[in-house]
């Protein structure tokens, strides 16, 4: 198994709602930490070193890795901060929830979240995309994977924060997006601090709702991701809270997931 499977895997159980022990949690964290700073980018002009991670980059290819959504990025860029993006979110996770049980403090060093945040941090803030509210081309999609990364880093930033909200909600409608960028989002919110999200997922309830109430195709590759997604992130609000442990399931006629 990757590190790229070994992050989805996770994500995915945790996106709907599983549980992992202590054990499971570290034997997950060596893995993933066992790919850090292994793989390094070359050959690109020094200005634009800054737009890639710093400590963990994918297998370089021509694919481009979906997002834990999953969307299919366009552009390398995005695809790889935000597999780097949700490897940080786990060790966070993870790392925390460690330090709350008492339990690997070895691995809590090794980590060294605070570093890996300030590094990450500083490296964005020397893109276009990734705080001078840059939304053409590529920059709208790699903006995004920046949204995800301040939002459970560094949340305190809330100059930074709303910059990279406005942006989404500005631009979003420029052009014909992917529906997997619009989950993304969704994602995002689904997990943001609730002071920040709750006026996003407000704007956009009815969208969700009208979503959720569409079938979706049955079949093995996480078809039924962004329904969690949806689920998760509509359930934050009060009047919908009483749908968090609900499951999507098969309709018998036709076939196809559905939620409501």
């Amino acid at each position: 198994m990757t590190a790229y499977e070994a992050m989805i895997k996770t994500s995915h159980h945790l996106i709907k709602g599983g549980d992992l022990n202590d054990a499971q949690k570290a034997k997950i964290v060596r893995y993933l930490l066992a790919e850090k700073g292994k793989r390094k980018y070359f050959g690109q002009r020094m200005e634009a070193r800054a737009a890639y991670p710093i400590f963990f980059a994918p297998p370089y290819g021509k694919n481009k890795l979906q997002t834990v959504v999953p969307a299919s990025p366009k552009t390398h860029i995005f695809a790889d901060n935000a597999y780097e993006f949700e490897i940080l979110r786990l060790l966070q996770l993870f790392s925390d929830d460690f330090a709350a049980n008492g339990t690997y403090p070895e691995l809590i060093d090794q980590i060294d979240l605070s570093r890996m945040f300030d590094m990450t941090a500083a490296r964005l803030k020397q893109t276009c995309f990734g705080y001078q509210s840059c939304h053409y081309a590529e920059c709208f999609e790699a903006g995004l994977s920046v949204l995800r990364f301040v939002s459970f880093a560094v949340p305190e930033d809330v100059n930074w924060l709303d910059k990279q909200l406005t942006m989404y909600n500005k631009h979003f409608a420029d052009h014909k997006r992917h529906s997997g960028v619009q989950r993304y989002f969704w994602f995002i919110l689904s997990q943001m601090p609730y002071e920040h999200a709750e006026p996003q997922i407000l704007r956009q309830r009815d969208t969700i709702i009208e979503q959720l109430n569409r079938s979706f195709l049955n079949r093995d590759g996480g078809c039924e991701i962004p329904i969690y997604v949806m689920r998760n992130t509509l359930a934050r609000l009060p009047e919908f809270e009483y749908i968090k442990n609900r499951q999507p399931f098969t309709d018998a006629k036709s076939g196809r997931l559905r939620f409501f």
